[in-house]
């Protein structure tokens, strides 16, 4: 592991646990309330994923944001790679093809022959058509894994910002629901009465 990459590990680390008070002991009247608003959870989750439920103190939704978003970004790396070997491979085979017909004299992409020729191993390929179809495949997914990144963070942010516009929601059991009519007796308004 690189020295630098565990400086933001720390640094998150320190946002988490450090108290707010800094070193020195606080008593209970010095103590504001603290007050969650929606704003505050969608720039913290927009800044980093997952911030915003630890603003909200929603610690068990942070495996599934970290674990969905490792896990396209794995899949999206493992599928790019794949990806370039069929690339390369077939630009390798179908230029060959070119001067093997006669198009062309000579071959560009003569150094990706290690490519192809570990592709015609496994695959058995003497068309570059076969190898075209799989990198085309390879390309989609691995676009289809970056915009699933991208709307796994989307949905992280909105839901630190429907999250914290639900903490305050009231959800004791003693609430009443309560039907007047309104002055003029055309319209009915509802109110919640809290006895």
């Amino acid at each position: 592991m690189r020295p630098f990459s565990v400086i933001p590990l720390l640094l998150f680390a320190w946002f988490l646990f450090a108290e707010p008070g800094g070193v020195q002991a606080q008593t209970q009247e010095s103590v504001p309330a603290v007050t969650r608003t929606p704003g505050g959870a969608l720039w913290r989750a927009a800044v980093v994923p997952g911030w915003g439920q630890i603003y909200n103190k929603q610690y068990l939704k942070l495996p599934f944001v970290y674990g969905a978003r490792g896990g396209l970004l794995v899949a999206a790396i493992t599928i790019n790679d794949d990806y370039q070997l069929y690339r390369k491979a077939f630009l390798y085979k179908a230029f060959e093809e070119h001067v093997e017909a006669g198009l062309a004299e000579i071959n560009p992409y003569c150094d990706e022959v290690s490519y192809y020729n570990r592709l015609a191993n496994e695959l058995g390929a003497n068309s570059s058509r076969p190898i075209c179809a799989q990198r085309d495949t390879f390309r989609r997914n691995r676009d289809l894994s970056y915009l699933g990144i991208g709307l796994v963070y989307a949905l992280s942010v909105l839901d630190a910002y429907v999250s914290a516009h639900l903490l305050d929601f009231n959800v004791d059991e003693n609430l009443a629901f309560r039907i007047t009519p309104a002055p003029s007796g055309v319209r009915l308004r509802a109110r919640i009465v809290i006895p």
